[in-house]
């Protein structure tokens, strides 16, 4: 007579949950790719560079890759070979094309985290949600698990890096800030009228990723998402060492409830470039490039706002880049700089106001409504203490929840802003040499903002989790029964949740 297996032998084998943990990945890069196309094909970046090739490089920019750019082929001068008069005369021998040579370098840093979080959301629900219905897992499964979503993102990412390349034309309004920076005043004069053919091969540039810092970054993303996702993780199963290990006994409750407030702003930010997409099927043009960078940088915007609200100091500008070298080239960076200042802008986020309010005070108020919320939450999810406990703890229920969501928040404050800044960077070289160029980008100034986040957020939780306190003691005072006579009260008392719930 064979025996059945034990109930607690988990069903499947280590090569199952190696390949479920790569379809994880799978999953993920899919959802980034997804949304990076329809937001390219909004904005219309197919007149720029091959969609194929840029979808790729998002991808890849979605968990802190950067781009670098150069010139795809060196200037040629104004008459086929013919340099003119002055220096462009006295130079005509040099370069390529039988003329100086004019080049762009540049690179660009920003983080898209609407495809971070779709990416993210993808990850952790294509990995954890399998162990739902499950029953307990070995830990040598859930290794397997984790070892097969590594894997797969160690050979994908550094696959989607080398598919990030390919030659771009720049824009119009580009190239023509370009020409009017070179071709005016004593820079001409210098080149004898020639600087305007020279901005001729600053048209297209060549752009790429780096692949061993993509598969490292992607690495980092993926270990990351994962470990927060084993402390966060509710309503699935987990080997018994983790599911009743001590920090995420204490830390469940508050980082579940973190990560779906932050699930909910960027579905929010998802809608309303969803909705900016119907819109845009009505014949409104606007409304497609609105959806466009709502499906890119929608949470960063959202970053910034609620960032703001805790002190750190937001900047967007654009200036002109100026050579810091001498000679004959520092002259000539010179006279353009001086003939086209002027032009740098800067605006001050946190200054900004809106119907005679500053944004700093809205997001101020905006994130105590979401503190105090998310404390009412955590505090509903985290399991009554028994006396015993509550007469051991330095700290009250409360408090706790408080100090860890305090600790949480101002570890965000930290984060939010490396990863919601960006810049692009531009400049122009004269026969390998950078003349000048223009630099654009959103920087942040930190402040005390991590300190801000602590204090803010300890006091919203403790209140928030005081008035869940209070709601429940209510319900427990009600007198109501149920058909069998028992109090419904006793029904409604919190009790420990058991770990296949958690």
């Amino acid at each position: 007579m064979s025996s059945a297996p034990p109930p607690s032998a988990p069903p499947g084998s280590p090569r199952r949950h190696a390949l479920e943990g790569a379809l994880s990945v799978a999953a993920a890069v899919v959802a980034m790719a997804a949304a990076a196309w329809a937001a390219l094909t909004l904005l219309g970046a197919g007149a720029v560079a091959p969609v194929s090739r840029l979808v790729p490089m998002m991808v890849s920019m979605a968990f802190g890759g950067g781009v670098t750019m150069e010139s795809a082929s060196p200037s040629e001068s104004a008459d086929g070979g013919e340099s003119g008069g002055g220096l462009g005369g006295l130079l005509g021998g040099l370069g390529e094309g039988g003329g100086m040579s004019l080049g762009l370098t540049g690179e660009a840093a920003l983080t898209p985290l609407t495809l971070t979080f779709l990416g993210m959301a993808a990850l952790a629900i294509a990995f954890f949600r399998p162990l739902r219905r499950r029953q307990r897992p070995a830990p040598a499964l859930l290794w397997a698990r984790c070892g097969g979503a590594l894997a797969t993102t160690a050979v994908v990412f550094p696959v989607i890096a080398a598919m990030a390349q390919g030659t771009a034309q720049l824009p119009k309004s580009v190239t023509e800030r370009f020409g009017k920076g070179a071709s005016s005043g004593t820079f001409s004069q210098v080149t004898g009228g020639g600087g305007g053919s020279l901005t001729k091969g600053l048209s297209s540039v060549m752009f790429g990723t780096d692949a061993e810092a993509t598969a490292f970054l992607g690495l980092l993303w993926v270990s990351v998402v994962l470990a927060v996702g084993c402390v966060a993780a509710r309503r699935t199963t987990l080997p018994r060492p983790l599911a009743l290990s001590r920090i995420r006994l204490k830390w469940n409750a508050v980082t579940s409830t973190l990560t779906g407030t932050a699930a909910v702003l960027c579905c929010s930010a998802l809608a309303v470039a969803l909705l900016a997409a119907a819109a845009d099927l009505t014949g409104r043009g606007p409304a497609a490039k609105a959806a466009g960078v709502l499906l890119l940088a929608g949470p960063n915007l959202i970053a910034v706002l609620l960032t703001t609200g805790l002190g750190t100091s937001w900047e967007a500008g654009m200036h002109r880049l100026q050579s810091d070298g001498g000679g004959m080239l520092g002259m000539l960076s010179g006279a353009a700089q001086g003939d086209t200042a002027g032009t740098d802008k800067s605006v001050d986020l946190g200054g900004w106001s809106g119907a005679g309010v500053p944004l700093w005070l809205i997001a101020m108020v905006l994130i105590v409504l979401l503190l105090t919320i998310a404390g009412y939450v955590a505090s509903a999810r985290t399991p009554a203490r028994t006396p015993r406990e509550d007469s051991e703890a330095l700290l009250n229920r409360h408090a706790e929840i408080a100090l860890r969501m305090g600790i949480a928040v101002g570890i965000a404050a930290l984060a939010l802003p490396l990863v919601a800044r960006g810049s692009v960077r531009i400049g122009i070289t004269l026969m390998g040499n950078e003349m000048g160029g223009m630099a654009a980008g959103l920087d942040d100034g930190l402040g005390l903002s991590p300190l801000t986040g602590f204090v803010l957020a300890a006091l919203a939780a403790y209140g928030g989790s005081r008035l869940q306190n209070r709601r429940a003691r209510g319900r427990v005072a009600q007198p109501t029964t149920t058909a069998t006579g028992r109090p419904a009260a006793a029904r409604s008392m919190p009790r420990v949740p058991s770990d296949s719930a958690s």
